[in-house]
């Protein structure tokens, strides 16, 4: 199959799998004490819960080792590609698709997450040496933070200087924005367990920045699609339908980046965040909630008649 920066989507969504067990385990599984695959056997769970708990620690491992081989395949091809083909100018030059070079930046911010959450469960002396990585976790976040940056401004410049039809546009414009998110979330994480103080305020300050642009980005770009969608009374093609599913995660990740700033400045500057925090995660999962519904509704034909028997799609990653 023919390299395409859409291909990061891949192992994005293996990322997104090994983190939900971790998430469930960690705030709902464990009763106290050594949050590691060690320490899962001290726990006292009942005969249920211990088969579940091994179950879904099973499925991380899993998902982690996909994530990671789809990460190593996937960057010897990004860089054959962006050194020895023309692919990268092709797909900067064309608005309607240069938001899939986006992909990759979706995913490496949420290989470290990976690195210090799910893949810290299993090796614990991740954890216990995560501040003597911070420096070099900093300087990849820098190295992110640059290159969204620059790639957002020769995305808007190719928009203003070459002509297409605004009608195609559909919600796989969004890719950047989840960059935007996954890289914010890397960020705020940073933020908020580097105890270097200088270092942890650096990473707050770059990542409000990205919030910024991210938010006003989303809000305008959703604008701007929900216009011509009304414009067009249709359901685009089918291969596109799975995309507006993409609302979702840069909404979750724009949020919880969000509340983890609000945490580090709490923290920092001895705010009571209690309240405003409740407010953010419930409207995260609200807004969520509602859009995952609205979707159901809206899309119930395409879901029962098509997705089955459609020819795969990178958009469909968006679903998961």
């Amino acid at each position: 199959m023919k390299f395409t920066p859409t291909k990061f989507q891949g192992s994005l969504a293996a990322a997104g799998m090994s983190l939900m067990p971790f998430n469930f385990l960690k705030t709902s599984g464990f009763k106290g004490g050594d949050f590691s695959l060690t320490g899962l056997s001290s726990q006292s769970f009942s005969g249920f819960e211990n088969i579940t708990a091994y179950i879904l620690t099973g499925l991380m491992a899993v998902f982690i080792a996909i994530h990671i081989v789809l990460t190593l395949i996937f960057l010897k091809e990004l860089l054959t590609w962006l050194f020895s083909t023309k692919g990268f100018g092709e797909l900067m030059k064309n608005p309607l698709g240069n938001s899939a070079i986006f992909s990759p930046l979706i995913s490496l911010p949420m290989s470290m997450v990976v690195l210090m959450g799910p893949l810290g469960f299993f090796f614990p002396w991740i954890g216990e040496n995560l501040q003597s990585l911070m420096v070099l976790a900093m300087i990849f976040f820098m190295g992110l933070w640059f290159t969204v940056i620059s790639l957002e401004v020769m995305v808007l410049k190719t928009m203003f200087q070459e002509k297409f039809d605004h009608e195609k546009l559909n919600f796989a414009w969004l890719l950047d924005i989840l960059a935007f998110g996954a890289i914010s979330l890397f960020g705020s994480g940073l933020a908020t367990s580097a105890v270097n103080e200088a270092l942890g305020s650096a990473a707050a300050f770059m990542t409000m920045f990205l919030l910024l642009v991210g938010i006003v980005a989303f809000g305008l770009k959703l604008a701007l699609l929900f216009y011509q969608e009304i414009r067009s009374h249709e359901i685009p093609d089918t291969g596109v339908v799975p995309a507006y599913f993409l609302v979702i995660p840069p909404m979750c990740l724009l949020w919880f980046s969000f509340y983890k700033i609000m945490v580090f400045s709490g923290k920092t500057f001895g705010f009571d965040i209690s309240a405003i925090s409740f407010i953010v995660i419930v409207l995260a999962y609200v807004t969520t909630m509602l859009w995952l519904v609205f979707l159901l509704v809206f899309l119930k034909d395409y879901l029962r008649d098509k997705f089955l028997t459609s020819e795969f799609s990178p958009a469909q990653w968006g679903m998961v």
